[in-house]
Formats: structure tokens, sequence, C-alpha cells
């Protein structure tokens, strides 16, 4: 059985941060910038009742990622990146999927940017021994 999912689409999104495994990337916050895919289940609801509450809210994802980056001093991309996606799984119980662009656009002066591309679905509930 296949599952159709609609993807909601950021793109673009930049914070500062600190992030980084060397002295002076500890030093100073730098940009990450974000292109994010979230898969939900079909918005057809969402778009005939006109109703954000049928849907996820972009804006309130944009303030979760801004709250995980800002709040946090990661040295790795991959670390960040996992955080956004656990972050968004906890906040926005109706995203399945989601793809996660993380890009440190000043990392070395030769390239635009270094980063990750992570795909992660939902995490399955934990399941007790009875």
């Amino acid at each position: 059985m296949s599952t159709a999912w609609d993807w909601i689409l950021i793109e673009g999104l930049e914070f500062e941060t600190i992030i980084g495994i060397y002295p002076h990337e500890r030093a100073a916050v730098q940009p990450v910038q974000f292109d994010l895919k979230l898969a939900v289940a079909r918005v057809d609801s969402a778009a005939i009742d006109d109703d954000i509450g049928a849907t996820v809210d972009y804006q309130r994802v944009c303030e979760a990622i801004m709250s995980i980056t800002q709040t946090g001093a990661f040295q790795l991309v991959e670390t960040l990146a996992q955080a956004v996606t656990d972050g968004l799984f906890v906040r926005f119980p109706l995203l399945e999927h989601i793809e996660c662009r993380l890009l440190k656009p000043l990392a070395l002066p030769y390239a635009r940017g270094v980063g990750i591309l992570i795909s992660r679905g939902r995490p399955k509930p934990a399941t007790t021994l009875v």
C-alpha cells in the first residue's frame, strides 16, 4: 500500500548559530541555510476548507527551526540537521517525512557551501512489552 503525501516547501531559510569543530568556528556565530521538504498527508481538506489547522503552518515550522538553531551550539551539520528533524516531528504531529538540506555557506572559501541532506520518516512509537 503506498502513501500519498503532499509536500510543503521551505527554501533559503537562514539563521546564525555557533557551529563547527575548529576554534575559529566556535568563536563567533555564522550563517546556516536550510531547504526543507515536509511531507504531510494529502492537504485536500485544508485546501477545501481554507483551514491552516488541517495542515502544517510553515511560519511555526520556521520559528521552531530558528529556536533549535539559535539555542544550541553544534559541532557538526549532521547534529544540527538531526536536531531539527527530531524537533519538528515532536512539534508537528501531521508531518510524515522530512528532507532537510543544511548548508554552511562560509565553511570553505572555495565552495558556495558545505553541508548535508538528510531524509527522515516519522519515528515509530515505542512499543512496550507486557
